[in-house]
């Protein structure tokens, strides 16, 4: 069996943080509003880390959003800043992009992918 496109069905925003390397929901307007996504866990492998993280001893639970080939996210590799999605769009529900890179480069079931944790302190219970 081979690798197949995920679904993707959802739409986020996306867009930097309005101060460079500053963890914080940016304000409008978005650099991209309604990109398609796929907000997933799944069968990826996710890390939890204690040291060596901005914020030593706290465990991280990371997610993978997933987005078509070429999709503009950018992660920490970014010349400039990472960005931060809100996902679903307009949930509230934001994430800061720690590392994104390509699946199956080269393949006809390309996509990317973003490594995302929730931004501390940032949901409003009940979560959507």
């Amino acid at each position: 069996m081979g690798f197949k496109l995920p679904t993707f069905n959802l739409k986020c925003n996306i867009s930097q943080p309005d101060v460079v390397d500053v963890v914080a929901i940016p304000d409008e307007p978005y650099r991209i509003y309604d990109q398609e996504c796929q907000l997933t866990y799944g069968r990826r492998v996710q890390v939890s880390s204690t040291g060596g993280t901005t914020e030593v001893g706290v465990l991280t639970l990371t997610m993978n959003l997933l987005l078509p080939k070429g999709a503009d996210v950018r992660g920490p590799q970014d010349k400039v800043t990472f960005d931060m999605v809100e996902v679903p769009a307009g949930s509230g529900r934001w994430y800061q992009v720690v590392g994104v890179d390509d699946i199956g480069k080269g393949f006809d079931n390309e996509h990317r992918t973003a490594s995302i944790f929730a931004l501390k302190r940032s949901w409003t219970p009940p979560y959507p």
